[in-house]
């Protein structure tokens, strides 16, 4: 058996128990065709890096999970023919997964407490002008204390 990773993306529009029910039918068609789910990650309605359909936002659920590739196709077509389903993702996950997610999770809790602590003075970078030197990319322009174009040699 391979381990795969499906991300889902449901249409947030639904009532909570629809959204629930497309979730879990998901989780049931990979048990029912000999899929193990190892780990089942709701992320809750998120915003979409562009509009699809018209929504700017979209429930996120990931399933990690052991089966036989021939699993795959049908849960393709489960998602690609269910309308609530607004796209899909299925890659081959590689590594361990209590590694995996364990890592993710300490990571997000890290970044949590970064955004929580307070800028200290010591933090600040310092602003352009604080910097010395010149004033322009690479191809001349201006540079300070030099002759101006329009003078000759």
């Amino acid at each position: 058996m391979k381990r795969y990773e499906t991300t889902v993306i449901v249409n947030p529009q639904a009532e909570e128990s629809q959204i629930d029910e497309q979730v879990k039918s998901v989780a049931r068609l990979i048990t029912e065709n000999g899929g193990k789910i190892i780990r089942e990650e709701r992320m809750g309605t998120r915003r979409l890096a562009y509009p699809i359909e018209g929504l700017n936002q979209g429930y996120y659920a990931v399933f990690c999970y052991e089966s036989e590739p021939p699993v795959l196709p049908i849960i393709d077509r489960h998602l690609k023919l269910g309308e609530a389903y607004l796209r899909h993702l299925t890659i081959i996950f590689d590594g361990d997964p209590e590694v995996v997610y364990g890592d993710k999770a300490r990571r997000s809790f890290d970044m949590e407490q970064e955004r929580e602590r307070e800028p200290q003075d010591d933090d600040r970078r310092p602003f352009r002008s604080d910097h010395r030197g010149g004033g322009g990319g690479g191809r001349g322009g201006y540079n300070r204390g030099s002759r101006s174009r329009n003078e000759g040699f």
